[in-house]
């Protein structure tokens, strides 16, 4: 009776439709990040991978009761829907959150500016995230399907060696960077009251660099490494949001692309500057506007927009362009053309070279992995901004303030986390800082701060003439105290809060509040239920604003 029972157990395993049913089955239960347990799960299987999980069920269990369908027909369409699963899955794992709805929507009304995303992603997997691709051969077994013939051993056992061979590459660009700050003569200043009237004032914001990532840096002007013991926050590691944070000190942490409203546009930096001050305002961007929003509030803010889509019909005989945006030495070639040199300018720049998958003019470039190419156009950036600073320097007396700064971080597989979005740890969410007068030669780096008090700040700095009580969001004053709230960008994976000495961060898919420094150290799980809901409560208030 036993032997019966087993036999028909084997004969289900074996027959080809019903391994269909195991497949799924496993990739559906068991392929998601983090540990095995029943929050974990229940977190990354939401609705969208119940919905995928059961078309792939049920197409099986059509094609199960109807067998007369069409061969390749039923092919194409058992392959399309894997793939959605998987794909879904992967996700998942590789950028460590939950897909929603929303996310679904948002890349599909994106699809064509984030095309190019889709390599560094595929990059990312790991061996155990491509064997369901050769498990899925195995059972479509194409070879059979579409030639008559069966797939050799030797043919699978190069394949294995093959995604072996892919597995060692990435473990080998997933090693950290390891920083060796230089030695310089350069004085640090923490604190500042005024800035000279009628000072010009470029902003340089670099994309996905962490303070981390720029100590090593060697420039002719700035010493980076003093960015070393400083934290300087932004509230969401996304590229849109995070930019309208620096414009309007409105965070926005409720929604995931930005919301403009004619008040947070009056209330702008560049139409404070403009009105107030009589400045001259242009934003340089090497990405385009074009792109979740930014089209609909930045040229309403800024006298002059000039994005990727410009600078091509303008210099592309000159820099290369590439998907996602242009050789960030265009900038200097614009900047130079730019405004009326009798008036006060306020100069945004926004790079593009140290976006994923990492762009560098370098010849040997290609050969290399994503974190060295990552720094490679980090040092190629460092190199524009001392030209710049030359530039200015060589061109007008008039005192210039330059703020050197990032739109977020980047993660290389700290804390599990790939490219950025996901996480609220540092390589993510605190970016380099500093301010350098340039005729004066003087460096100032805040010890702490974020791009939600940047614009209090820097209009304090102009007028000095603020109420005490607004004094606690001036970053270059010792009396500041950070409140910062944190959250991932178009998922609920993680929320946290920076409040005076320390930093709060909550895993929603386990459930755990970590309390840690300033530096990510010294991290304890808040396991008093009092404690817990009292800080969740106003994590959950702060970022809900």
């Amino acid at each position: 009776m036993f032997s019966l029972k087993l036999s028909k157990l084997n004969d289900f395993f074996l027959t080809s439709r019903s391994k269909w049913f195991v497949f799924y089955g496993i990739l559906y239960l068991f392929h998601f990040p983090g540990d095995w347990n029943w929050l974990g799960w229940s977190y990354y299987h939401g609705i969208l991978i119940h919905l995928l999980f059961c078309a792939c069920i049920f197409f099986e269990s059509i094609y199960v009761r109807i067998q007369k369908l069409n061969s390749l027909l039923v092919n194409h369409t058992r392959t399309f829907l894997f793939l959605l699963l998987f794909i879904a899955l992967n996700y998942q794992w590789v950028y460590q959150t939950q897909i929603q709805f929303s996310l679904l929507g948002y890349l599909i009304v994106n699809f064509g500016q984030i095309i190019h995303e889709w390599i560094p992603f595929i990059k990312e997997w790991n061996l155990i995230q491509f064997f369901p691709i050769l498990i899925y051969f195995l059972l479509l077994d194409p070879f059979l399907t579409f030639s008559r013939h069966r797939v050799e051993p030797i043919f699978l056992m190069l394949v294995i060696y093959l995604l072996l061979i892919v597995n060692a590459k990435v473990g080998d660009q997933k090693k950290q960077i390891h920083i060796t700050p230089k030695q310089s003569n350069q004085k640090i200043n923490r604190y500042l009251d005024q800035i000279p009237q009628g000072t010009n004032i470029v902003l340089v914001v670099l994309e996905g660099v962490a303070r981390k990532h720029i100590l090593e840096m060697k420039s002719e002007y700035i010493n980076y490494s003093l960015l070393n013991g400083s934290h300087f926050w932004i509230p969401m590691p996304h590229t849109s949001k995070s930019l309208y944070t620096w414009m309007t000190g409105h965070s926005q942490l409720f929604s995931t692309r930005i919301e403009p409203d004619s008040i947070n546009e009056e209330e702008s930096l560049p139409i404070i500057l403009k009105k107030r001050f009589f400045y001259q305002t242009q934003m340089i961007y090497t990405q385009s506007i074009y792109f979740e929003g930014m089209n609909a509030f930045f040229p309403k803010i800024f006298d002059k927009v000039t994005d990727k889509t410009i600078l091509e019909t303008k210099y592309n005989d000159k820099w290369e362009s590439f998907s996602w945006g242009m050789d960030d030495r265009v900038i200097l070639s614009e900047f130079k053309q730019q405004m009326d040199r009798s008036k006060p300018f306020f100069v945004f720049i926004g790079m593009s070279q140290t976006h994923s998958p990492y762009f560098t003019n370098s010849i040997s470039g290609s050969s290399l992995n994503k974190i060295q190419r990552h720094k490679k156009a980090l040092e190629e950036n460092v190199t524009l901004i001392d030209d710049l600073i030359s530039f200015i320097k060589s061109s007008s007396d008039q005192e210039t303030l330059l703020i050197v700064t990032a739109d977020h971080g980047e993660s290389f597989g700290e804390e599990g986390a790939n490219a950025h979005n996901y996480s609220l740890y540092n390589q993510e969410v605190d970016v380099p800082f500093l301010l350098y007068l340039i005729q004066s030669n003087k460096l100032y780096i805040p010890l702490v701060g974020s791009s939600i008090h940047f614009k209090e700040t820097l209009l304090q700095l102009m007028e000095n003439k603020m109420e005490n009580k607004e004094m606690s969001h001036h970053f270059l004053k010792s009396s500041y105290q950070p409140t910062i709230p944190f959250k991932t960008w178009n998922s609920e994976i993680q929320r946290g809060i920076v409040k005076r000495e320390k930093k709060y961060i909550y895993h929603n898919d386990k459930n755990i509040l970590f309390e840690m420094d300033w530096n990510d150290f010294d991290r304890k799980i808040i396991n008093d239920p009092i404690l817990k809901e009292k800080i969740l409560k106003e994590i959950y208030a702060e970022t809900s604003k």
